[in-house]
């Protein structure tokens, strides 16, 4: 067969299998089963055609697709590692993470636990021995999502069975061939394979793919940095990508390459679009999505058509057997979804997963392109005694097909008799309050539109013609019946989703970075599922984790603490920043969204509700903004500058833009102005440097208290002060214990809570110190809100060096005594006033604050270091 013929005949496929995909939707069938049905047909009529020349197809044509060159490395290295790395570029980081001990669970131990079970059910009546049941097995336990996500899709399931399915034939592809190839050393060459040799193997290959394919996805964004904005180059490359990492983890280094090409998927995903623009983002995945819709058409016509070739061997007995995998598939995989998921819940490391939810991935665990090209594998090895590989092949075929037929023809119906399709309550009422906007606005454009012909007023038009408008309720009809909550609930929703749409217009305006854009907007879409799921509880909760830090940001934190390495905590510091910053500005002009699209439906009563929640938001945002400026001021106003003169810069191309599409400039003009632009555009994004914090030194000498010391006396002093380290939300003093000690601000900011007022402080500042020389009760309660690095100065050992050095003694008494008198006649020294947050005037004093005015200061507004 020559070449022209199989690019024809190839074409001729790619060509069908885009056609069957109107044709299933009009089937309401998923698009595999007929590709699979198809490629089986085609397969068989071939061959019928060559055992009765002259019968279906002519002899000619039949042998030319019998003789198609299709084989177990076509599939696995040419389809294969284009399915996984277009999966992996879909994968959300930001959202997986919420379910990533789940989906490990489904992906890992799930592939083990239905590898043995399969394997123990069958073996007592298959007559061959635990190997082979071993191996058959191995091939089996991997699902194939291609069906399920399509079926998904089509009825609307929620976003997170999606993303568990998704996700757990991501990874589970390596799991089974891991074991699939132990097992099949094993047959090949008994004795050679141990358990520790086995267990290494498993461990090992996985962790060598990762890290293959991180260097893999390094790599490539260096050379991103170098081509800059070449489409056409930029997809030749990541076509390469996921080929060369495949070959280089299986061939050269002996790794597993699944993992490496999906290791380089999700490293591209998450860093790549942080590294170039959106335009340029969209043209790859675009790409990669049309590679991905060919391969999944060709990899299941063509193995299709070797289904005659496959099931060549079959026997009436292998129907029993079909039927026990089937079986045993069903039981292993229930017990981990019943038995063992449960558990994260119960031991918190997992949100609930519901029963309904369970169910559909149960039942969804379709098989497909893997299991089939593993099969066809094991088919290929001579080493491999044929009984073992015709009771393999047949049985995995024949499985496969099972569960397409069976559960990909009732999973649609499945999903709807639990009701998954289904809107919930809250949804509902969004898609109800749409259609009350919606309504009103058709009613206000008819109207106008009346006046303008002289008609009828609108409503008689419509009226006269309800078919036009029988979706459309009167205005208000459904807000009204709702009780209050589920109508706050509501707006909360609305609010998310225009939340999310803001940030991604900024992103889109260049004025976010794409890193922080992206995480906002999962952000943004867990928050919507927690508003849907929990109405203003969930939303809270959301609070929470929006303000909380990553265990990314403890070990940045504890790699300067402990080795002073800076880099990490330099980045996690600003991306804490940026996020917070742009959370702030969109969260604070949603109340006026609010007013002026959801108080019209939902009424005054519940916008002032959700606008109480939305302050509540702000509030924590501002707080942890404000936490991280008195941390490292110099540090922020930097970060502060970069970020208005990116979104000048974003502005300014926008407008270079519309100038040209109004014709005022031309392409060429545009062409021009804008050379140099990308070049100075990823300049914009390079972050300050980070200064750490402040020596013993330098804080003693920025205290007035010790401003009267010696050189050699703050040397004496110093080493008395020992460090203290205090996490967010760490209780450092409490009102009404006695005063021990005081603490000194090396780096990071705490709040003080008189009970009247909140004073913050930050780098270089110093609280407590009354304790010094007083035996007094605390008068405030002083708390972390940053991760803090202090030095505290108990009074016990001041006592001592003041011993020491009685002249002394008498200078500093005399500068506390004057202080605390300035704090019981009201006045604060310039020098000792914090940021207050809140509060009124009041007398008294908080270890050295005494009655500040509350300024009306907007949350950009800058809290200068304190200096002494």
């Amino acid at each position: 067969m020559n070449v022209s013929s199989v690019v024809v005949l190839i074409a001729s496929l790619v060509a069908l299998g885009a056609l069957a995909r109107p044709l299933a939707t009009r089937l309401r069938l998923p698009v595999s089963i007929l590709w699979a049905a198809g490629g089986a047909t085609l397969g068989f009529a071939c061959h019928y055609s060559l055992q009765n020349p002259g019968g279906l197809l002519p002899v000619e044509l039949a042998t030319a697709i019998v003789d198609l060159p299709i084989g177990s490395s076509l599939f696995l290295y040419v389809f294969l590692p284009t399915l996984i790395f277009q999966s992996a570029l879909e994968v959300d980081l930001h959202r997986v993470r919420e379910d990533l001990l789940p989906i490990l669970l489904l992906a890992l131990v799930a592939v083990v636990v239905a590898t043995f079970g399969v394997a123990l059910f069958l073996w007592p009546i298959a007559g061959m021995s635990l190997l082979a049941c071993l191996l058959l097995a191995s091939l089996v336990a991997t699902t194939d999502p291609v069906a399920v996500i399509a079926i998904f899709r089509d009825v609307g399931a929620p976003e997170r069975l999606t993303r568990l399915v998704e996700g757990e034939s991501l990874f589970n592809d390596a799991a089974a061939i891991s074991l699939a190839l132990i097992f099949s050393a094993a047959i090949i060459a008994p004795g050679s394979v141990g358990l520790t040799g086995a267990i290494k193997d498993l461990v090992l290959l996985p962790i060598g793919g990762v890290l293959l394919g991180l260097g893999a996805a390094w790599l490539f964004i260096q050379l991103l940095k170098l081509i800059g904005e070449d489409r056409v180059t930029t997809a030749s490359l990541s076509l390469a990508l996921p080929y060369l990492s495949f070959w280089v983890a299986e061939r050269v280094v002996g790794v597993s390459g699944v993992v490496a090409v999906a290791t380089a998927g999700v490293a591209l995903a998450s860093l790549a679009p942080g590294r170039v623009t959106g335009v340029l983002w969209r043209h790859l995945s675009d790409t990669w999505q049309q590679l991905a819709s060919w391969s999944s058409i060709l990899i299941f016509v063509l193995t299709s058509l070797l289904l005659p070739r496959l099931l060549s061997d079959l026997r009436p007995f292998d129907f029993v057997l079909l039927l026990v995998v089937f079986v045993a598939a069903l039981l292993t995989r229930a017990l981990v979804l019943f038995g063992m998921l449960p558990l994260l819940t119960r031991f918190g490391l997992s949100s609930p997963i519901s029963v309904p939810y369970r169910v559909v991935v149960l039942w969804g665990g379709l098989r497909g392109s893997m299991t089939l090209a593993l099969a066809l594998a094991v088919l290929e090895n001579p080493a491999i005694p044929r009984p073992i590989a015709t009771f393999v092949v047949t049985l995995a075929t024949g499985f496969t097909l099972m569960t397409l037929l069976v559960q990909g023809t009732t999973l649609r119906p499945l999903i709807q008799r639990l009701g998954l399709d289904r809107l919930n309550d809250i949804d509902r009422s969004v898609r109800d309050l749409a259609l009350d906007v919606a309504g009103e606005r058709v009613r206000r454009f008819a109207d106008d539109m009346a006046d303008r012909f002289g008609h009828a007023p609108a409503d008689q038009l419509i009226r006269a013609r309800p078919s036009d408008t029988a979706g459309i309720p009167p205005p208000g009809s459904t807000a009204g019946e709702l009780p209050q909550t589920a109508r706050t609930a509501i707006a909360l929703v609305a609010l998310t989703a225009r939340e999310r749409e803001m940030i991604l217009e900024h992103f889109a305006d260049g004025t976010v970075a794409p890193p922080i854009a992206r995480r906002l907007a999962a952000d943004a879409r867990r928050r919507l599922d927690l508003a849907r799921s929990g109405g203003m509880d969930g939303y809270r909760s959301a609070n929470a984790a929006e303000i909380d830090f990553a265990p990314v940001d403890r070990i940045a934190f504890a790699l300067q603490r402990r080795f002073g390495y800076s880099r990490p905590l330099s980045r996690r510091l600003a991306i804490r920043f940026e996020m917070l910053i742009e959370a702030s500005l969109v969260v604070g002009s949603l109340s006026h969204v609010a007013e002026r699209e959801l108080q019209p439906v939902l009424g005054s009563a519940t916008i002032d509700e959700a606008s109480e929640v939305l302050a509540e938001r702000l509030g924590l945002l501002e707080r942890e903004i404000a936490a991280v400026r008195l941390q490292y001021p110099a540090y922020v106003t930097e970060l502060e500058r970069g970020f208005v003169v990116r979104a000048a810069q974003a502005v300014e191309l926008v407008e270079i833009e519309r100038l040209r599409r109004s014709g005022v400039i031309s392409s060429e003009v545009e062409r021009d102005v804008l050379a140099g632009r990308t070049a100075r555009g990823n300049a914009r994004f390079r972050r300050p440097t980070l200064d750490l914090g402040l020596d013993t030194a330098t804080l003693i000498e920025r205290s007035d208290l010790f401003a009267e010391l010696s050189a050699r006396e703050r040397q004496d002093l110093a080493p008395l002060m020992r460090p203290f380290f205090a996490e967010p939300g760490m209780r450092i003093i409490r009102r009404g214990e006695i005063g021990d000690a005081a603490y000194f601000i090396s780096s990071g900011a705490v709040e003080i809570d008189t009970g009247a007022s909140l004073v913050r402080l930050g780098r270089g500042d110093i609280f407590g110190e009354m304790a010094l020389l007083f035996d007094q009760r605390r008068q405030a309660d002083v708390s972390a809100i940053a991760y803090c690095a202090l030095l505290r100065l108990s009074a016990a050992d001041f006592q001592r060096f003041l011993a020491l050095h009685p002249a002394l003694k008498k200078r500093i008494e005399a500068i506390a005594l004057q202080r605390r008198d300035e704090n019981a006649a009201g006045s604060v020294p310039p020098e000792q006033s914090g940021t207050v947050v809140a509060g009124t005037r009041r007398s008294g004093s908080v270890e050295g604050f005494g009655e500040v005015e509350n300024p009306e200061a907007h949350f950009l507004a800058a809290a200068e270091p304190v200096e002494r």
